[in-house]
């Protein structure tokens, strides 16, 4: 039994970087919107309050790599905030209904310097985000169509999932061409892979969403 959930993912009240961002405008973006173009110069820092967004680059054919999703709670572009490049080099969109508040580069760089435990959470997330990129090159490292599949959808698991009885949700809401952009890969073979999956009944889907319904077993399909 798949139980039902809903995808409204909030920021955690409390911390340093939410207490910062309280007196931000929040701005929000519906499902697809870009909120900073690869191209051009971030406008600001931007802190997720609510929903997703994706990082993606493209290719000069036109092809689209997704490389991080984003959660409630963190901020972006995180490299441009601490490094001082022009541009990110990265497109961030909305994956859903997404809510950002901004602020500028200098102002939080400034708060940075003197506010310890804001410093420490912001080198956590960068931490975080090494570990990410870490794991995404692992799981390019499978050769096969299904492995690579697999091992997305354990990380996305851990990432975004949410226990509902012997299930795992995957709250994000993911595509078959999001997964397929993040493990390069085309939609086609990326969806072949993610069907066997439901006819063997380790993956369903439910409200949009990802269910991992045996990830043990799934795990051990890793091999």
């Amino acid at each position: 039994m798949i139980t039902k959930i809903t995808t409204a993912h909030k920021a955690t009240k409390g911390t340093a970087i939410a207490t910062y961002f309280d007196d931000a405008t929040a701005v929000a973006f519906k499902n697809g919107e870009t909120i900073i173009n690869s191209f051009d110069e971030s406008d600001g820092v931007h802190f997720i309050k609510q929903g997703f967004v994706k990082a993606c680059s493209s290719s000069q054919d036109g092809h689209v790599n997704l490389l991080l999703i984003h959660k409630a709670g963190e901020f972006i572009p995180l490299p441009w905030a601490l490094d001082g490049n022009r541009t990110t080099s990265l497109s961030y969109v909305a994956v859903g209904d997404a809510m950002v508040a901004k602020s500028s580069k200098d102002k939080l760089r400034t708060a940075m310097s003197s506010n310890i435990m804001l410093t420490q959470e912001i080198l956590n997330q960068a931490v975080n985000v090494i570990a990410i990129y870490a794991q995404r090159i692992q799981t390019l490292e499978f050769r096969s169509a299904r492995g690579r599949v697999i091992a997305e959808l354990l990380f996305l698991a851990e990432r975004f999932g949410r226990h509902a009885g012997s299930n795992i949700i995957i709250t994000a809401p993911i595509t078959h061409q999001d997964i397929a952009d993040s493990i390069n890969m085309t939609r086609e073979t990326a969806s072949r892979a993610i069907e066997s999956l439901f006819v063997e009944e380790l993956l369903a889907q439910a409200n949009h969403l990802f269910v991992i319904l045996d990830s043990a077993k799934l795990r051990a399909a890793l091999s």
